[in-house]
């Protein structure tokens, strides 16, 4: 896989995160980046993708809502916006690449950004998130 290739299916990737995480569809980052399996704790659940998905879900919406509360306001996460990510780190030798996105609500900067850990194995992207508060 080319690097081209690698940064146009990251990003591809990355979009169907975001949006799902936007739409509060959390089972579906399954399909796309799914949150890093200690995410399952936040349910006291067996370490599984789907677990960890309903664990961020779960964490997300709890934090927005204190959010809300302190200063009054609604807060969600906005869709994809391509300005808000980063390069695209370069794959190492390891076929690896760490990247990372700054989500927003209702345009203005969160207090988190999401981190992304990609691994190429067999011409197949294998990558999971996390949050950075």
């Amino acid at each position: 896989m080319t690097q081209q290739e690698f940064n146009a299916k990251a990003t591809e990737l990355i979009k169907a995160m975001v949006n799902a995480i936007a739409d509060k569809d959390f089972s579906r980052l399954a399909t796309s980046i799914p949150p890093k399996l200690s995410w399952a704790h936040q349910i006291d659940a067996e370490e599984t993708v789907e677990n960890a998905c309903i664990g961020f879900g779960k964490w997300l919406e709890e934090q927005l809502a204190l959010w809300e509360e302190d200063y009054e306001k609604k807060f969600v996460v906005d869709p994809f916006d391509s300005g808000r990510l980063d390069n695209i780190d370069e794959l190492d030798e390891e076929g690896q690449s760490f990247n990372t996105y700054n989500p927003t609500s209702f345009g203005e900067q969160l207090d988190f950004w999401f981190e992304i850990e990609f691994q190429v194995e067999n011409k197949q992207i294998i990558a999971v998130f996390d949050i950075n508060i």
